[in-house]
């Protein structure tokens, strides 16, 4: 009986008006039990502050419209809404508040003219729901609150601007965003939110079927890690309510689409690589999948799409940390074709993997590198490098010893010390040592720090087999201040630090008379010049080497 006086009513209404059959409600209740159904085979008509009481269906196949200054719908939480008609609309100047509403049978059911409030589940099974400017909100937090697909046949919100599919959340699991478009290429291509915590929170989807740059958001302007961005459609992506962090599924056709692997973002001014992420090996939906491996925290500006990035680029300092008088070798690896490395923010070099940096200044150096392959590159992580100041090595001089004897050597300049050949020197780490080779030969000392650098310097020391062969006693001197025999001066009487000089002139008078003689006497006695002639000298190396006997000649011009 309930259905009978609804379809009575149903009646007076359309003989009433005279035109296209409607159902309104002239401002009354309209209450459909729980059991029943009403089928309005017209246009619905909601005003004058009426309402409707739906505890079981009610089943549209015109057009609803709601002018009454309210939601509608008194019944909460209870009360399926079937848009069975085709191409049907829901309008009117103040937003329906609906439960469960269904899109079914053919054609594309529109919210085009305001927002669409649902508050348990919206059904869109193979239809599309075009929003066009509009959101159409689902206020259930289920997961499955969104529902899509007949037999594979995706339903698919629509829209335009910032119109799209809304949904609430409080579950940290992926919430399904069935959107599209029929626009030619028809595409669907959905979004999965998933959320990082249960806070409540709200995220808004909408798919642009059209170049990001149409709508201002031009793909030419690019950071220098993206080489592509899909051409073809974006997503808007807005996070309405709360600050809660998400991770996003997006999902796109290769074979229509192209191949992509990342996921880039709007950032106000240009397109920025939102993310690592991770192409799904498991299709879904009959479509690729990518994800971001990392929270989407910032939705503002709101614009995603996918993007292909520049492969990695690493870069390894070989031998880190090194000493100032090293070369610094930096090696650069991934598939570009330029390379550019930087040593503390001064660029050095391009077009090689390979870079060396010789005489490095002590201290921490920022080392990276930038590869390039003219359309887009990457920067490499930032190498510390440390660089210790090296040592100088200064061993003792060439020294000339007589086959038999010892030669004393010495080094400066480390904290440690390693001679070599190491059986020619009594102790091979000590940083003072003796010698006694046979013929001539060339030992090496190397000097090292505490913080492991190193230099090295060597010293000659020749053997001679007498005394006679390693001293040249000159027997003239011309001390007139021209830089040339000023002096006399022995050759080689360093080596004989024990020696003893005595010269004395014709009479027998000593005029000159030292121990460890230093090749310094220039002809003077207590001050004055001594007469031009000649002299003699007695010269006693000490530790038995002999006693030298000979003339000595004054020349004054």
């Amino acid at each position: 009986m309930k259905f009978l006086s609804i379809a009575i009513l149903l009646f007076f209404n359309v003989m009433l008006i005279a035109q296209a059959p409607m159902l309104s409600n002239q401002g009354a209740l309209i209450s459909i039990k729980d059991g029943a159904f009403v089928a309005v085979h017209g246009n619905t008509l909601n005003e004058n502050a009426g309402n409707f009481h739906n505890s079981d269906t009610l089943h549209l196949y015109g057009d609803w419209e709601n002018n009454a200054g309210n939601e509608a719908f008194l019944s909460l939480g209870e009360g399926v809404v079937t848009l069975r008609g085709d191409h049907q609309k829901i309008e009117g100047t103040d937003i329906t508040r609906f439960y469960d509403l269904r899109l079914e049978n053919t054609g594309v059911k529109y919210g085009s003219a305001i927002d669409v409030y649902v508050d348990g589940f919206l059904r869109l099974n193979d239809r599309e729901f075009n929003m066009d400017t509009n959101v159409v909100h689902v206020f259930n937090p289920d997961p499955n609150a969104v529902q899509s697909t007949i037999v594979a046949n995706y339903g698919f919100v629509s829209s335009l601007g910032n119109g799209g599919l809304l949904r609430h959340t409080n579950a940290a699991v992926a919430y399904f965003y069935p959107v599209g478009s029929a626009v030619a290429p028809a595409r669907f291509r959905p979004i999965h939110v998933r959320p990082e915590t249960t806070t409540a929170a709200a995220y808004r989807v909408r798919l642009a079927n059209v170049d990001a740059t149409v709508e201002n958001y031009d793909r030419a302007l690019k950071a220098f890690e993206i080489c592509e961005i899909n051409p073809h459609f974006y997503h808007r992506i807005a996070r309405t309510q709360g600050n809660t962090a998400a991770y996003l599924d997006f999902f796109y056709d290769i074979n229509s689409d192209g191949n992509y692997s990342d996921i880039g973002h709007w950032a106000s001014t240009l397109w920025e690589e939102e993310s690592p992420t991770t192409a799904a090996s498991a299709m879904q939906y009959g479509l690729e999948k990518i994800a971001t491996d990392s929270l989407v925290r910032n939705f503002t500006p709101n614009p995603f799409a996918l993007i292909n990035v520049a492969p990695p680029v690493a870069l390894q300092a070989l031998a880190n940390p090194i000493c100032s008088n090293d070369t610094l070798l930096l090696e650069a690896s991934g598939s570009y074709s330029t390379f550019d490395f930087y040593v503390d923010s001064m660029w050095m070099q391009s077009s090689n993997s390979v870079y060396y940096e010789s005489q490095l200044n002590t201290g921490l150096h920022p080392v990276w590198v930038i590869g390039s392959n003219g359309l887009c590159g990457r920067t490499s992580d930032t190498v510390w490098v440390t660089s210790f100041q090296s040592p100088t090595a200064q061993a003792s001089p060439d020294t000339i010893i007589v086959a038999g004897t010892q030669a004393t050597l010495y080094a400066s300049g480390g904290d440690f010390f390693s001679w070599s050949p190491a059986d020619s020197v009594a102790c091979a780490i000590c940083p003072t040592t003796t010698t006694s080779p046979t013929q001539n030969t060339t030992l090496a000392v190397t000097v090292e720090t505490l913080d492991g650098c190193t230099d090295t310097d060597s010293v000659l020391v020749q053997v001679k087999s007498d005394v006679g062969q390693v001293l040249f006693i000159p027997n003239v001197i011309t001390p007139n201040d021209d830089g040339k025999n000023d002096t006399w001066r022995i050759e080689n009487i360093q080596l004989f630090p024990r020696n003893k000089v005595i010269i004395v002139n014709r009479w027998g008078d000593v005029v000159h008379q030292s121990e460890y003689y230093n090749n310094d006497w220039d002809g003077t006695f207590s001050g004055g010049l001594l007469p031009a002639g000649t002299y003699y000298y007695m010269l006693d190396l000490g530790d038995s080497w002999g006693i030298f006997k000979g003339p000595l000649t004054i020349i004054r011009k």
